[in-house]
């Protein structure tokens, strides 16, 4: 398979990704005084460490054969040396992921910092993906800017569109059968399986 196709089925999960975002992100409080404070005491985070906080709607991937992604709510939560992700029960902040900034090695756009409403962390286990989301559901591009900047500071890679391509294809095929439910004919499907790699630093290795 082509490399730009290989690129239309990243942006193909992004965009798949986006519609389950667009559907409702359920609010967490963190804008009233109280709440911060609540936040500061429950992650153990000083105020002057707070760089930005936002709700997110955010997924991990682990590397190998592509599983279907299972995106989560959540508010984020970026100091200048982690970003913390965070659930809200009882009136309590949990947090759910932890990223710190020593563990990206790279990160991913689809568009440049200014105009990608998502982005891609990549660390040596899984990669990260996250969608900063506004009081409107919608995109806040300000603090994802923010958030990245944080996280990939200079000095580390931020691919943009189909440099550091981060999906493959393995070379196998899964293979479906079923009936069709108005006649007897039996169908079988193969699909090609891809696979999620981390991109950081491959282009060293060439």
């Amino acid at each position: 398979m082509k490399y730009g196709n290989l690129y239309r089925k990243g942006l193909y999960l992004a965009i798949l990704f986006n519609f389950t975002l667009l559907t409702g992100c359920s609010g967490i409080p963190y804008e009233k005084p109280e709440d911060q404070i609540s936040i500061q005491k429950d992650l153990s985070v000083r105020p002057d460490e707070i760089v930005t906080m936002t709700q997110v709607t955010w997924c991990t991937y682990p590397y190998g054969d592509m599983t279907p992604c299972h995106p989560q709510d959540a508010l984020a939560v970026q100091t200048r040396t982690r970003l913390i992700l965070v659930s809200y029960s009882s009136q309590h902040y949990k947090p759910d992921l932890t990223v710190m900034v020593s563990d990206v090695m790279c990160a991913h756009l689809f568009e440049s910092r200014e105009t990608s409403p998502n982005f891609y962390l990549f660390t040596q286990e899984y990669a990260l993906q996250v969608w900063t989301v506004d009081v409107h559901n919608k995109p806040d591009m300000r603090k994802k800017k923010l958030m990245l900047d944080v996280m990939v500071p200079q000095g580390k890679k931020a691919y943009v569109g189909p440099e550091g391509n981060f999906v493959e294809a393995t070379g196998r095929t899964s293979e479906t059968t079923y009936v069709a439910r108005t006649s007897a004919v039996v169908y079988t499907t193969n699909t090609e399986i891809m696979q999620m790699i981390n991109p950081c630093g491959r282009e060293l290795k060439k």
